[in-house]
Formats: C-alpha cells, structure tokens, sequence
C-alpha cells in the first residue's frame, strides 16, 4: 500500500508486484507469517527498474505446553484401558424391547433364506392326510425334500452368498478399525509405511480368525489383533518401503 495516495496492490504468484509512487512516498508492505515494513521512497530507489524487498518472518515463540487430558500416557495400548468415558445411550442401554436384536444386513438375509431348513424331513401327519397317504387305515411314511436348499448348494448360490456375508463383516470391521486408529497412527506404531496401511488391513482381514475376533473384539482386543499381526505383515515381505 501506498500510503501516501492509498493505492494497493497485491503480488502474482512469484511475488512480484508494481504500484505507483513518486519521491518522498511511503510503501508499506504486509504479508501473512512476516513482520510489515516500511518502505521510504527515495532517489535512489526511483532510478532503479527493480526493487527487492526482503521480508522477515514473524516468528511466535510460546512456551512449552504439554497437553495430557484423562492422565494419557500416549501409549495407545495402554491408554485404552485408562480412559473412563460417560457410555453412549442406546436402545440397549435404555432397556427397549428388542433392543438386543442384530440388524441384518441384506446378505445375510439372503442367505438365511437359501439356506435354512433340513435336506428333508418327514411329513406331519397332517402334510400326509392332505397328500392321500392313508392306505387301508395305516399311515404311509412320507418325506418333504428341501429342493430350494440342495438346488443353492448344488449351484453354489450357497457359497456366494457365504462369501459375500463375510466380506460385509471384515467391510465393517475395517471401517470401526479407521474410525479408532488413524493411518499415522497404525503406521507410527506398527512402523509400516502409511501407504502400506491399507494393504496391511487387507492383510489381516484375509486370516482365517478374524472373522470370529470381529465379532466379539473389544478395541483393546483388535489393536492386540493388528499389533499381531503387523509382525506377521512385514515378516511376510509384502512391504513396500
């Protein structure tokens, strides 16, 4: 700014600027992160084509804070088990019918129905009545064959759906993994490169018991899980540096 005729103008990219000025103006100069200046405009500075105008950064120096909220150590594994945290209110914590009760996901549903019942079983006395199986006052032995669950079987249709449910729990066990362990985190502690984090999960979900710790882990459990198997991870040179 010129403040002499109030004239401003800002820098290009390259901080390079122009304004107009003539003898005995005073440029002030300003920039974020520096300390202003003050610039007088003499013969000497008007003879030249090109000014450089060094600025000084503003530095702030403040003391020494060291921030410990609940008596954390930042030690992950063990600060989990030092935190006592107001629970979270619930339909289960409230006591409300059915609150117990598992959400299913669409999967899941789909293969419960492609799947339930017996191979076959044998016909109620009523199935057997209703089917003419009375033959001179004694009862035919009938069976029921569950088609529907031999066909999915057979076919695969089973299989697939299996498949599919598993993927649905690691799928939501990832996502409870990156919403209490950041990427940094897990690579800070773990000393696997961040841009391996993502593997390295990919990695684990794909063990044969993480499945069943996902259903049941607590946080403290599932760090001790990825803790695990991070050993596992790097030993097995999928690690990229």
């Amino acid at each position: 700014m010129n403040l002499n005729s109030k004239k401003t103008t800002i820098t290009d990219s390259l901080g390079l600027f122009s304004i107009e000025v003539k003898l005995g103006d005073l440029l002030r100069v300003t920039a974020v992160q520096y300390l202003t200046k003050d610039i007088n405009i003499t013969d000497a500075i008007l003879s030249l084509s090109l000014v450089t105008i060094n600025l000084v950064e503003n530095v702030i120096n403040l003391k020494d804070v060291t921030v410990t909220p609940y008596n954390l150590t930042g030690r992950i594994d063990q600060d989990l088990d030092r935190l006592s945290l107001d629970p979270i209110v619930t339909s289960k914590t409230l006591g409300l019918p059915n609150a117990n009760l598992n959400v299913l996901s669409h999967n899941k549903r789909q293969l419960l129905v492609a799947d339930r019942g017996k191979y076959a079983r044998l016909m109620t006395i009523k199935e057997m009545m209703k089917d003419d199986k009375i033959l001179l006052g004694f009862f035919k032995i009938g069976a029921v064959v569950n088609t529907d669950k031999i066909f999915n079987r057979i076919s695969g249709k089973t299989k697939l759906l299996e498949t599919m449910v598993k993927g649905d729990v690691n799928t939501e066990m990832e996502k409870k993994i990156l919403a209490n362990f950041s990427k940094e985190t897990m690579a800070e502690s773990f000393n696997i490169p961040e841009s391996n984090i993502n593997g390295f999960l990919t990695y684990c979900m794909s063990q044969n018991d993480f499945t069943s710790l996902s259903e049941t882990a607590n946080t403290t459990e599932i760090w001790a899980y990825l803790e695990e198997g991070s050993v596992e991870f790097k030993a097995s040179e999928m690690v990229k540096e």
